[in-house]
């Protein structure tokens, strides 16, 4: 007989604890004992891109098999990918036709789920944790911004000029009203904190813990160059969380899966994908006047991780709907 998976903070902590405490020795070293080299800071941007970035969404067939049978549905490899291919093309024909609606819909979700993954302790299937998750997403994601200010400004004016009314407006953010934008996010985060403590009654401590986390992140985020800083947050922090989360959840059946052979699962999906982002390059550089590599490199990741989020998002929310069950089985 199955077990609901808890992914309650003693198992995840850990992980957490090692990443923070290596997160603060990179900074250490850099700041005080040898400025990492910039070539080195594209090793170690691109190695972790490979090694973790993209495997880490590689097996979501797994995932979306294991949500299925929670279910008691069948799950099929061809409607998986159906569905999952269908996906990539809509967001792709929306970055073609409307880009600067796609980008604004990117920068959202990625909110959502980076404060979804983030405070998946504080997860009870609240009405007020969606907001939560995308208050504290979206903050965060903003002040990694923020801190890198004139690394993601110069990023931003290499952009296509269709997208010259989403660069305005973010610089205009970042800069000339900083003071009322960042006040309006940390008006946002402050509101979804209380509304979610009232509505689930686990009272301050726990969000303080995670917020108090989300500091120290932002504070290596913020002291590493920006390459290291992204490398740190996706590749490393993001990523391996996610990838400790999906193989407790496909372990809900009291069977081992070691990470050696969570790895293996991933690497056949991860070189199809890494394959379709370099096609999608190649594609975009010869039926569109824009040849910016990091462009269409930007917008490869992004329509691949689009489903990526849903899927995701499915199994917390199949993780929730197991231990509401368990709780409550009546």
């Amino acid at each position: 007989m199955s077990t609901p998976l808890n992914l309650s903070q003693s198992q995840i902590i850990p992980l957490k604890y090692y990443l923070l405490i290596f997160g603060i020795l990179m900074v250490v070293f850099h700041q005080y004992v040898y400025a990492i080299p910039a070539n080195v800071q594209w090793i170690v941007f691109i190695g972790t891109m490979l090694l973790t970035g993209i495997p880490h969404g590689a097996i979501d067939h797994l995932v979306d098999e294991q949500t299925l049978i929670n279910h008691n549905k069948r799950f099929s490899m061809v409607s998986f990918l159906t569905k999952y291919l269908s996906r990539m093309l809509l967001y792709a024909l929306l970055w073609w036709f409307f880009p600067i609606l796609a980008i604004t819909i990117f920068i959202g979700i990625s909110a959502y789920h980076f404060g979804e993954t983030d405070l998946v302790s504080l997860s009870k299937q609240q009405k007020t944790e969606k907001l939560l998750f995308f208050s504290y997403g979206w903050m965060f994601l903003n002040l990694l911004f923020y801190t890198h200010k004139s690394e993601v400004i110069a990023i931003l004016q290499t952009l296509p000029h269709f997208l010259d009314a989403f660069t305005n407006v973010l610089i205009l953010l970042l800069g000339k009203y900083q003071v009322i934008y960042f006040s309006v996010c940390a008006s946002c985060l402050v509101v979804s904190c209380f509304a979610y403590c009232k509505e689930s009654g686990v009272g301050i401590l726990p969000i303080a813990f995670v917020i108090t986390q989300g500091v120290v992140l932002l504070f290596i985020c913020a002291k590493l160059p920006f390459l290291l800083a992204f490398a740190f947050y996706f590749g490393l922090w993001h990523s391996l969380l996610c990838l400790q989360n999906i193989r407790q959840y496909l372990m809900q059946n009291n069977h081992l899966l070691a990470w050696n052979k969570l790895i293996k699962k991933a690497a056949l999906f991860s070189f199809i994908a890494i394959f379709g982002i370099v096609i999608f390059i190649l594609i975009g550089n010869e039926y569109n006047q824009t040849s910016d590599l990091l462009f269409w490199l930007f917008i490869g990741i992004a329509v691949l991780t689009a489903p990526h989020m849903e899927v995701m998002s499915d199994m917390f929310s199949s993780i929730k709907s197991k231990q509401q069950l368990a709780t409550h089985p009546n």
